[in-house]
């Protein structure tokens, strides 16, 4: 009996080993293939867009803001008209601009006299036969009024920067020469350590020919993509599209990828991670195997939990505006399409809502940019405090936002934008003991049964120009 007994024990015992065994395996395969699909198509794509977002922001927009300013600043175009007479004069407004936005150069070149300003003084003048200075000639023929590029620094011969060339025209339009600012590479190298120690991924920049150009200090890679052991497989494929993900097998390990060309930089961003799931897997599996159903379910539980949780922070960073907590225009162009889409088949009203702070650079020049974030953020929960949850709010561009009301004809959407509108109007902000106000004007428009978004948008954009024109601070229909 009790003999017996050992045997079903022993039978049970191996017939849940086998059954934790066959869950176990069928687990690791069938999230071997989630997690390879998760990483390909979401994660890495996401890390990209975030990357990319960040150098738009932190590095691009910020240096040709600058050399904009810095082109149609009156002193730069009257001291050249002149005759470029006093050196003191230019140097230090170049080094003024180089100290107050912490660039690594600030730079002047005349066209009349081809000579190159500096921030420390005179440095040359620059002429054709000079390959350095061939960027130089090929400024007054820009489509543009500006190029982004990446060469050696004439102050700096051992350094590469990143240099923004803006064209100075003086006031009838007449070429004067160009100016700029530059980044040290150094800066965003320092950048890509950044970003690979938050996402823990490889990052490096590649041109057109597949040459690596930037990377951070960890990089351990070839010089080229395309004798690089595994990644030379794919590396054509890479550099042909403007945004894809890919996969290659690396001295046994799989390897995911991200390639996404950056127009402006005429470069591709690279994002690598590492297949790190086998291993875990793995462990997961002997776990099951080893130790009990209710251990593999918490893991597993566990497990589920950290993925959703890391995968609801990055859909979160990249689908929502930072300031305002509302949606960017990421997410609102897949959102908006599906409102449109509803209204089609429902054959419900629709109607959007494009609202614009009135004179807002004046608030930024008179309280500075930290009052002007307020402002924006203050606007946008007065927008958030009187939608349905229905409604979609997105911040569309500086301080302008556009609103979809799905059931709402034009009527019902023009006064709920008056009454939006009241309520910034009526709004006293004090910030210490300066207070102030700011209005804002609306453009109304009802969307019409299968038009395209652009058609669409285009007449709330136009209602908002007319309530513009109009004097400001009102609501107009279109």
């Amino acid at each position: 009996m009790i003999e017996g007994k050992s045997r079903f024990v022993i039978l049970i015992s191996l017939l849940l080993l086998l059954g934790f065994s066959l869950t176990g395996i069928t687990t690791y395969l069938v999230a071997k293939n989630v997690l390879h699909e998760h990483i390909s198509s979401e994660i890495l794509p996401l890390t990209s867009d975030n990357i990319y977002s960040e150098i738009q922001r932190d590095i691009l927009t910020t240096v040709v803001a600058v050399s904009s300013f810095m082109a149609q600043d009156t002193f730069v175009r009257n001291w050249i008209i002149d005759g470029e007479q006093d050196l003191q004069e230019i140097t230090q407004y170049l080094k003024s601009i180089q100290e107050r936005y912490n660039t690594e150069t600030a730079f002047l070149v005349s066209d009349s006299t081809h000579d190159y300003y500096h921030s420390s003084g005179l440095l040359k003048q620059v002429t054709q036969d000079d390959p350095l200075d061939s960027w130089y000639f090929l400024v007054e023929g820009l489509s543009d009024d500006f190029e982004i590029n990446v060469d050696i620094d004439s102050a700096t011969p051992n350094q590469t920067t990143f240099f923004v060339n803006h064209k100075i025209n003086d006031y009838q339009g007449r070429y004067l020469g160009a100016i700029g600012v530059g980044l040290s590479t150094k800066v965003i190298a320092e950048m890509i350590e950044n970003y690979q120690s938050r996402y823990d991924r490889q990052v490096y920049f590649v041109d057109v020919d597949g040459k690596v150009v930037l990377h951070g200090k960890q990089y351990r890679g070839a010089d080229d993509i395309f004798s690089a052991v595994g990644l030379s497989e794919i590396a054509s494929d890479a550099i042909n599209s403007n945004s894809d993900s890919y996969s290659y097998d690396k001295n046994g390990t799989k390897v995911f990828v991200n390639a996404r060309f950056i127009n402006e930089l005429n470069w591709y961003l690279l994002v690598e991670q590492m297949d790190q799931t086998d291993s875990k897997i793995k462990n997961t599996f002997l776990i099951n195997v080893f130790i009990a159903l209710i251990v593999a379910i918490l893991i597993s539980v566990l497990a589920q939990l950290t993925i959703g949780g890391y995968q609801v922070r990055l859909e979160s960073m990249a689908s929502e505006d930072k300031l305002t907590g509302v949606n960017n225009r990421h997410a609102f162009d897949a959102l908006s399409q599906q409102v449109m889409k509803v209204a089609d088949r429902r054959g419900e009203a629709l109607s959007g809502v494009l609202m614009d702070l009135d004179h807002f650079k004046t608030v930024n020049d008179r309280f500075g940019h930290l009052i002007g974030d307020q402002v924006i953020a203050r606007a946008a929960r007065s927008l958030k405090n009187n939608i349905r949850g229905s409604d979609l709010i997105c911040r569309w561009g500086g301080e302008e936002f556009i609103i979809l009301l799905p059931g709402s004809d034009a009527e019902e959407t023009r006064l709920w934008a008056e009454k939006v509108r009241r309520i910034i109007d009526e709004d006293i902000v004090f910030f210490g003991e300066k207070a102030m106000s700011v209005t804002a004007s609306f453009g109304v428009s009802r969307y019409i049964v299968k038009e395209t978004r652009d058609t669409f948008f285009d007449r709330v954009d136009t209602a908002l120009y007319q309530a513009k024109d109009k004097g400001r601070n009102r609501v107009e229909v279109a």
